[in-house]
């Protein structure tokens, strides 16, 4: 049985408008700044995680000893959710869960089979998590994506009130710099209620640097009530590729790791978003599925990390693995 915080209900009830450049009439809700002074969640049970341990990796201690979200893509994943959460009580964290499961996902025909059966994910969502209190990065590229109309914009809107409804904190997902305008994105974000959430989420599982990130993150927030972003730094160490080429792209190096004190004008938080290391998709080059964890992969993002030590950037590059 979901358990509504008074904290979400009281948000609900003190709506303010906080207007957004003359942009429209949405009433905003207070912001009520979830990252500030949080401690992030280390899962140890993470692919990565688990590989370090099976091969006695020591060189991957980078990525695993490292706070990242976990992904939530469809109801199978929901039974794991409770150890997730067990961790986050143990260790006084905030978990960072992504949910990925909106119909026609990536305008491919995948995720949910249809609203109902999406609605019923983001309840059972909520179920899942109970009374501990999350942030909530839902749906990566689902408002600025080519099959975004009326129907997605509303399923995302009734997502968000029923997460913040429960006290959740929502970003959603506004794609990278490269992709829509701040003036397009954020008027689907306004359409797809984004008044109701915490933010938005800034480069999922892409590369573009974080100053870009954060310079057209501005712009977006200027116009959806000053509201607050996340952004990805988990694979942005290096400049983003020109051609903008996002599958599985080389060179690629890990982003600075997360914070909750990242110290940018309405900048939340930076974290690590798509768990490093994990394929994007087999891009032609014989790489894992979506989602796998690919040692090779996780080895050149550390060996090219700019902010490591040099030595545990040596350690990654001497490993030998087998690294498939």
């Amino acid at each position: 049985m979901r358990v509504p915080l008074l904290a979400g209900a009281l948000a609900a009830a003190l709506l303010a408008t906080l207007g957004g450049c003359g942009e429209g009439d949405e009433a905003y809700a207070p912001l009520r700044h979830p990252f500030r002074g949080a401690r992030l969640l280390v899962d140890t049970d993470s692919p990565a995680a688990h590989w370090r341990r099976d091969h006695d990796a020591a060189w991957l201690d980078p990525i695993a000893g490292t706070p990242q979200a976990r992904w939530l893509t469809g109801p199978a994943e929901l039974p794991d959710l409770a150890e997730v959460l067990a961790a986050a009580r143990s260790q006084g964290a905030l978990p960072v869960v992504v949910i990925y499961h909106v119909p026609n996902l990536d305008c491919a025909g995948g995720g949910a089979r249809d609203a109902t059966a999406y609605a019923r994910f983001v309840d059972q969502v909520v179920d899942a998590l109970g009374d501990q209190r999350a942030a909530v990065i839902l749906e990566p590229d689902a408002v600025v994506a080519e099959c975004f109309d009326d129907a997605r914009a509303e399923l995302l809107s009734r997502a968000v009130r029923v997460l913040a409804d429960a006290g959740h904190h929502v970003y959603l997902d506004a794609g990278h710099p490269r992709w829509r305008g701040p003036r397009e994105t954020a008027e689907r974000l306004r359409r797809a209620g984004v008044a109701r959430a915490e933010g938005f989420s800034v480069n999922v599982s892409n590369r573009q640097s974080t100053a870009d990130s954060h310079r057209w993150g501005l712009a977006v927030s200027d116009l959806v009530g000053d509201r607050e972003m996340v952004i990805d730094t988990s694979r942005n160490g290096l400049p983003a590729p020109p051609d903008d080429r996002w599958c599985n792209a080389t060179p690629q190096a890990l982003g600075v790791p997360p914070t909750t004190d990242p110290r940018l004008e309405r900048v939340a938080a930076l974290l690590w978003v798509k768990s490093p290391g994990e394929s994007d998709g087999p891009c032609g080059r014989g790489e894992p599925a979506a989602g796998v964890f690919s040692p090779a992969q996780a080895r050149a993002l550390i060996a090219a990390a700019p902010w490591l030590p040099a030595a545990a950037r040596r350690a990654a590059r001497a490993a030998m693995a087998p690294l498939t």
